[in-house]
Order: structure tokens, then sequence, then C-alpha cells
């Protein structure tokens, strides 16, 4: 189990941490027949022999099962803990790619009902450059370095789900940004700013109140379509952040081909950490947004305050 400290805890791989690991071959060796039957054996003479009589035949059994069993777990813990770690890791690999790939092909669904067409053709490019990687990793890394590969399809799973959480907000925000007319609001306001003007020439009270009335709707237009752009500058830098993030799993697929063709300590570290970083960068700029950093703060209130009614 030499490639264990290759293996790292990330996001959704977390089952790919060395103690998850250590953990589920342990449990499996423990749990083999090998290990169980004997051991039960061993136990049953044993608590014979100290309850009710010596008996030489239960002694060899006593002895004999605690003998197989120590020796199977072993066995199955030390000598073929390689082989269960890697039986471990494809199981939780083939519950992961069910998961993503039921994922993917649901926000792909919703992005199409809801015509975001850029949502639905970047779900599909991500999915098709992770599965490129995927396959070769699992096809040409060979049960020698199962575990490595399985560090980087960990960073890869992460770099993938986190790709399709950037979409499915950026979706929510495409669903938002549908609602609102953002030309009919901007043709408003501009109207308003017309009525303004002529409101401000009249020097009676009722013009100076009707003024007011108008001034509060062009502030009520402005701050809609201030967060209308706000929001839709948010949605494309996430799918900008999405793009990154696939040309880091197409990055990542060329840097493993080089790994299996020339000496695996010289890209190992660089592909990981390529994909460590777009990963943790992708984090940031949803964590950024989240909580509501300034995208367009003041830019686009003087963008919209600046423009006059047409003449």
């Amino acid at each position: 189990m030499d490639e264990q400290n290759d293996s790292k805890t990330t996001g959704d791989g977390r089952d790919f941490s060395p103690q998850r690991i250590n953990r589920a071959v342990f449990s499996e060796a423990l749990q083999h027949p090998a290990t169980l039957y004997p051991a039960a054996a061993s136990l049953i003479g044993a608590a014979y022999l100290a309850l009710i009589q010596a008996n030489p035949t239960l002694l060899v059994v006593a002895v004999g099962g605690g003998f197989i069993s120590v020796a199977s777990f072993i066995f199955n813990y030390f000598i073929r803990g390689d082989k269960l770690a890697a039986s471990y890791i494809e199981k939780v690999r083939r519950d992961h790619i069910r998961r993503k790939a039921t994922a993917a092909d649901d926000i792909a669904r919703r992005c199409r009902e809801s015509g975001f067409t850029e949502g639905e053709k970047e779900t599909g490019e991500l999915k098709q450059s992770y599965d490129r990687l995927a396959v070769f990793l699992k096809q040409k890394m060979g049960k020698e370095r199962a575990l490595t590969a399985a560090r980087f399809l960990s960073l890869a799973d992460e770099c993938y789900a986190q790709s399709l959480s950037l979409i499915d907000r950026a979706l929510v925000m495409h669903r938002a940004l549908r609602e609102i007319d953002a030309a009919k609001l901007d043709l408003e306001r501009l109207e308003c700013l017309g009525q303004l003007e002529i409101l401000k020439n009249r020097q009676d009270p009722h013009g100076l109140a009707l003024a007011e009335t108008v001034q509060a709707r062009i502030s009520s237009h402005e701050k809609r379509l201030v967060l209308y752009w706000e929001r839709k500058k948010s949605m494309e830098q996430l799918l900008a952040e999405c793009e990154v993030l696939e040309a880091s799993l197409d990055t990542a697929y060329l840097e493993a081909v080089d790994l299996i063709q020339t000496d695996p300590g010289l890209h190992r570290a660089s592909l990981a950490e390529n994909l460590e970083r777009a990963v943790q960068a992708a984090r940031r700029v949803e964590e950024r947004l989240q909580q509501g950093a300034g995208i367009l703060q003041e830019k686009p209130i003087q963008d919209i305050t600046n423009r006059k009614k047409p003449t």
C-alpha cells in the first residue's frame, strides 16, 4: 500500500483519503470469511474449555482457529491490501461517476428548458473533458498506480463538481434575469428623465409634487437596472470560471499522457497542483459572489445616471 500517501481528501473525493482507504481495507480484511469463521470457532472452543470442561480436541480448535484467523487478517490486510484498496476505490469511483452523470444530465436539461444555451453548452463540454481524463487515467495508469490515479481522479471529480455548481448558480441567475426586461426599464427611465425636466420648469406646487413622484420612479428603475447588470456580470463571470476549470481538465489530460509516457515523478505534482489551484480559484470566485462583493459597484450607476433622454 505504498501509494496511499498520494491519495488526498478533496471535496466529494473525501472517500479517497488515506485514513478512509485504510479503514475500508481493515474492515474488509476483518470481515473476510477466512478471518471471521475461524475466529468464531476459536472463541466457541475457548468458551467451552473455560466454562465446561477441558478437551484436547477443542484446545486444538481454539488455538488453530485463532491462528488461522490472525494469519488470514495479516494476509488480507498487509499482502492483499493494495488489491482491496483498489477494489474499494473502484466501487467509490463508480458511485461518484453515476451521481455526477445524473447531476450533469439534470443541469443540462434544466438549462435547455430555460433557454440557457451557454449553460447547456458549457455542461456538455465539461462532461466531455472530464470523461476523457477519467477514462484515460482508469485505463492507462494500471493497477500498480491505482491509488495515484485515484488521487488525480478525486481532484478531477472535485473540479468537475465545482464546475457543475457554478453552472447551476449561473442558471439561477439566468432565470432571474429572464424575468426582467432591462431594455423596457431603461426606456421608461429615459422617458421619466424627459418628464422630470419638464416638470422642474413648472413653478406650481402640483408640478413639483409630480416631479418628486417621477424622481422616485427614476430611482426605482435605476436600482433595478443596477441589480440587473450586476447579476448579468456575475453570471458571465461564473461561466468564464467554468471555462477555466474546463481548460484545467484538458491540461490535466495532456499532463496525464506525459505522466504515462515518461517518469511518473516528473509530472505527478504538476498535474495535481494545477487541478487544486483551479478548484481553489473557482471556490474563491463563488464565495466572492455569495458574499455580494462589488462586481459592478459604482460603474453601473454612473453609466445609467449619465445617460440622458434622447434628443
